[in-house]
């Protein structure tokens, strides 16, 4: 089970339901989530923060900020984005965690992916 399979799987379980699944969200997977982190490397943990945590954040709270800050240092300093072959759009750099690096073009209508080496 790949890790943002993992966080779907506890945050299903989190809704209503059984009290078991409750507390395998709360007490099983976060262990199992706990050690694949450790396993990851600092810019992968960054692009977690970016894809996972800051969504759900208010853009006009300090933990906003505070979470891409932390997911910026995370990341380190990332090359210049190209520009889409496809529609001429920027592209975004996303670190991979349970695949390797890829671009994504910015327009979503293009969705445009590019595997980098």
């Amino acid at each position: 089970m790949t890790i943002r399979e993992l966080i779907e799987e506890q945050r299903r379980r989190m809704g209503p339901g059984k009290p078991v699944e409750r507390f395998a969200a709360a007490m099983l997977i976060p262990a199992v989530l706990a050690e694949r982190l450790a396993g990851l490397a600092d810019r992968q943990v960054g692009q977690l923060l970016l894809d996972e945590v800051w969504p759900g954040l208010s853009p006009l709270a300090p933990e906003s900020t505070i979470c891409l800050h932390a997911a910026d240092r995370l990341r380190g300093q990332m090359k210049q984005s190209p520009t889409c072959p496809k529609c001429d759009s920027e592209m975004i750099r996303h670190i991979g965690i349970d695949e390797p690096d890829f671009l994504k073009c910015a327009l979503l209508n293009c969705g445009l992916r590019i595997q980098e080496t």
